[in-house]
């Protein structure tokens, strides 16, 4: 059987050490063990890793995690 879309993403980003997905524009976020439960996956979400954050995670682009300053 032929892989979904969802499952070819899922396991690119896993072996490439990704931790899920974000879109900015669009302030949403998804980790790959529940990747697009909007049910889409769109051109602008982009590869990014998962910060535990006091308010719950967020996941950027960066290894490192984002500042208050980078947070709008």
């Amino acid at each position: 059987m032929t892989p979904d879309v969802i499952t070819i993403v899922e396991q690119h980003l896993t072996a490439n050490g990704y931790d899920g997905l974000f879109n900015s524009d669009a302030d949403c976020a998804c980790v790959t063990s529940d990747l697009a439960p909007c049910g889409q996956i769109g051109h602008d979400c982009r590869a990014g890793y998962k910060h535990d954050r006091t308010d719950g995670w967020c996941i950027s682009g960066s290894k490192e995690p984002p500042t208050e300053e980078d947070e709008v």
